[in-house]
């Protein structure tokens, strides 16, 4: 009976990304103490993915940081998991960015967290966007 529960759990989980319930993501959005918007300038993509890809800029917009660590202008730099289209990521909770994708945008939005010029993003919290706006475009709730 055992055997055919591993084989049904492998069946129902295969090729799934399984990730974590909406409300832990939207709790990280909610703790981060920097929410902003970056002009990127380069992204280093590794040649084998998925892995991390190193994301460059400058800040042009910041919503929230809550230390003061930061000013329109300042160059950031963080990683950011990265897939490439159609290949097997690892289950769990990573939220992946295609790298390609990420690779051509000119903006992002993120939670970040640290204090500078290397940052990390709050659980995967991030989204491209076309151009930097006044209103956030990856709202905390």
């Amino acid at each position: 009976m055992r055997r055919w529960a591993v084989i049904v759990f492998c069946l129902l989980t295969t090729g799934a990304d399984a990730v974590m319930p909406p409300e832990v993501y939207q709790k990280a959005r909610e703790d981060a103490p920097l929410h902003v918007q970056v002009a990127i300038s380069d992204v280093a993509v590794p040649e084998a993915t998925p892995s991390t890809c190193i994301v460059s800029g400058e800040i042009v917009r910041i919503f929230r940081d809550t230390a003061g660590v930061l000013a329109v202008g300042d160059a950031v730099e963080f990683p950011v998991s990265c897939s490439r289209a159609g290949e097997q990521v690892p289950i769990g909770g990573v939220l992946w960015t295609d790298a390609d994708a990420l690779a051509e945008a000119r903006f992002l939005e993120a939670y970040l967290i640290g204090s500078g010029p290397s940052f990390d993003v709050a659980l995967y919290q991030l989204r491209l966007i076309a151009a930097p706006s006044e209103a956030p475009q990856l709202t905390a709730d």
